[in-house]
């Protein structure tokens, strides 16, 4: 392997200084102290002076707009999920001039901050990265490593005498830190080493999450934090945890999830969907499809649940439904899936068999289905009526609207 810098140009700390210095904000005044003891007024800006300025949105993908720069993202997703491999591969991707995911990203230098996993590990997932991805680790002169794995790793405290948050040593020196290899990114891995507060008060989550954006405003930089849904986070499907304050004060929210379905059954293990809850300053967006190979993340997108279905395949659906008896229920032999699945020619595994027997493409179909029906069903092309089975009982089926 060649030890030559590849064709793109990797930026030094002092180059990507001088790139972002004419965007730094510039200091505020001292305060001084007037003779008359009164504090000086606060300087303002006159908005009519920034007629004809517009200052488009900057973000660290400029093309999906998912993670603005100077500002803070928190990414959540359950343990073992794979939120701190899908950083580690941001990293990677950000000094290296390289996708991520399938993503194009900015290019700077970048802090890896792990409370998790020593250097060891983080060795073997680099490597393993680049090997997969045919990218040479041996270019990304700027990323930084900061292990803390089993050692004192928190940046701010809460003091029990005032119920404010101190700071800690480690703070101050990770802000060395920041401000000596100008780092374009900080990846905090994980919230709950390095905040030592009450995550439920909001008053510390939005104090914690001012800290971290006066370091964005200060030095250029973004800083996407890691953090572990709650349990009703994850059940309901949200990823949040703690305070409201969390979700409200970062700018952008991503949740890595694993893939299942409505009833909890994971199809593929493999698999995972990026969810993109919150982005202030960009456009909604889709989940994005990963799945697990050779040791990182690879981009699949997710089908849509009608790729090709025609208005034809609804009519035959709706003819057929019309005429029989198909019932809504999922467990009866005649329901009215299988109708939808003869149409479009999908597999579903057979009739009447239990989960455990479907194989995972019949029961990937078999969900895709089921959100056919749902949407039809809502958009009132096709409906619910009370019918008497074969055994004289009422049961529910579905009819041609």
């Amino acid at each position: 392997m060649s030890d030559e810098l590849p064709p793109h140009a990797i930026l030094s700390a002092l180059q990507w200084r001088e790139e972002q210095a004419k965007y730094r904000k510039a200091e505020q005044p001292k305060e001084k102290p007037q003779a008359n003891g009164h504090a000086e007024p606060l300087p303002t800006v006159v908005a009519a002076t920034r007629a004809d300025k517009d200052v488009p949105g900057e973000f660290l993908d400029p093309e999906t707009e998912i993670i603005p720069v100077r500002n803070v993202a928190l990414l959540g997703g359950d343990g073992a999920a794979g939120k701190s491999l899908l950083a580690l591969q941001l990293g990677i991707a950000c000094t290296t001039g390289t996708p991520w995911i399938g993503l194009e990203v900015n290019q700077g230098p970048v802090i890896y901050f792990s409370a998790e996993d020593d250097l060891d590990e983080l060795t073997r997932r680099m490597n393993r990265i680049c090997r997969a991805d045919g990218t040479a680790l041996n270019t990304s002169f700027e990323l930084h490593l900061l292990p803390f794995a089993g050692e004192e790793a928190a940046l701010v405290t809460e003091s029990h005498k005032s119920n404010l948050l101190e700071r800690t040593g480690l703070f101050r020196r990770l802000e060395a830190t920041l401000d000596s290899t100008s780092a374009m990114l900080l990846i905090l891995d994980n919230l709950a080493d390095i905040y030592c507060g009450n995550e439920n008060n909001r008053a510390l989550a939005k104090a914690f999450i001012g800290l971290m954006r006066g370091w964005c405003l200060r030095f250029d930089c973004t800083i996407l934090l890691l953090g572990h849904p709650s349990l009703s986070g994850r059940a309901s499907g949200t990823g949040e945890s703690g305070s409201t304050a969390w979700n409200n004060s970062v700018r952008s929210r991503l949740y890595l999830r694993r893939d299942k379905d409505a009833s909890g059954y994971e199809v593929d293990k493999n698999a995972r969907v990026l969810e993109v809850m919150k982005v202030n300053y960009g456009p909604p967006r889709d989940p994005f499809g990963l799945r697990w190979e050779d040791g990182r993340f690879v981009r699949r997108d997710m089908p849509k649940t009608f790729d090709n279905v025609t208005v034809a395949d609804l009519e035959g659906v709706k003819k057929a439904f019309a005429e029989g008896n198909y019932r809504c229920d999922e467990r009866a032999a005649d329901w009215g899936g299988y109708v939808v699945a003869g149409v479009l020619e999908l597999d579903i595994g057979p009739k009447g068999g239990s989960k455990e027997q479907r194989s995972s493409e019949e029961e990937r179909a078999r969900q895709r289905v089921i959100k056919m029906l749902a949407t039809w069903e809502r958009n009132k092309q096709i409906k619910r009526e009370e019918r008497l089975d074969g055994q004289r009982k009422s049961k529910l089926f579905y009819t041609g609207a």
